[in-house]
């Protein structure tokens, strides 16, 4: 693997990949580099949509609010395999606040 990491050249400055590409085609070249798989994620967008959050009950929720919960429900949750579960409580922690 020090053997790739020597060879593969980036093409932009990094930061630039990021900002031109998706979470998931960001997920997807790292796992490729890597040769792992990533299996969860929760990403800020998607848990707002998921939650209704931009229309809906928590729409007078900040995003600093959603970042709380989010690592909240990571710290929390047991199982790791259902989103289900973390957006459960996620949505509990919003009530709360």
């Amino acid at each position: 693997m020090a053997d790739n990491i020597n060879k593969q050249v980036d093409s932009d400055d990094g930061l630039l990949f990021f900002h031109t590409h998706s979470v998931w085609e960001a997920i997807q070249k790292l796992e490729k580099f890597y040769e792992c798989k990533i299996y969860g994620v929760l990403e800020l967008q998607e848990v707002e949509e998921h939650i209704g959050m931009l229309d809906g009950e928590y729409s007078n929720k900040s995003k600093q609010d959603l970042k709380d919960a989010i690592d909240y429900a990571y710290n929390k949750v047991e199982t790791h395999w259902e989103y289900e579960a973390y957006l459960d409580t996620i949505t509990d922690y919003l009530d709360a606040q």
